[in-house]
């Protein structure tokens, strides 16, 4: 059996005033939001792409914080609903550092449609892929059990 190519990305929970930044887009999925986040580059450490990937797709300065979970896609158990690629996402907690007002990438991505400060208590009301709210809330207040995320 051969070794499976596993796709690691990072996501960055940005808070600020009990709000989270939450990014909107419209896709094959239809409307729905995700956190700031991508691909870790070869030889990156989890953190500095966290950093890396908000000022890209924000443009925002964050200090990025404690790991909140950890996401888990394996194709086969998906349908491939998400493609065939196996993944692993890693949540930080990030914080802005200054300014509070996203931007658009340039160039902009064209399924990306705005930007959105969502307060806490709404986070569960939202459509967010990959569908991790409640996890997400307790790791934000600090009740999640189990920080690795397998089914969502």
């Amino acid at each position: 059996m051969s070794l499976p190519r596993v796709s690691v990305s990072v996501k960055a929970a940005v808070l600020h005033d009990d709000k989270v930044l939450l990014l909107s887009y419209e896709d094959h999925s239809g409307f729905h939001y995700n956190l700031p986040g991508g691909k870790a580059q070869e030889g990156e450490g989890l953190r500095e792409a966290v950093h890396r990937k908000v000022e890209q797709e924000t443009g925002l300065d964050v200090a990025v914080g404690r790991l909140l979970l950890v996401t888990e896609y394996v194709p086969a158990a998906w349908n491939n609903e998400f493609g065939a690629v196996q993944k692993t996402q890693h949540t930080f907690l990030a914080r802005p550092l200054g300014d509070t007002a996203p931007r658009f990438p340039e160039p902009p991505d064209p399924i990306q449609i705005g930007f959105e400060w969502t307060p806490l208590e709404k986070l569960g009301e939202v459509y967010l892929l990959p569908r991790i709210n409640a996890p997400l809330l307790a790791a934000l207040h600090g009740t999640l059990r189990d920080p690795f995320i397998d089914k969502w």
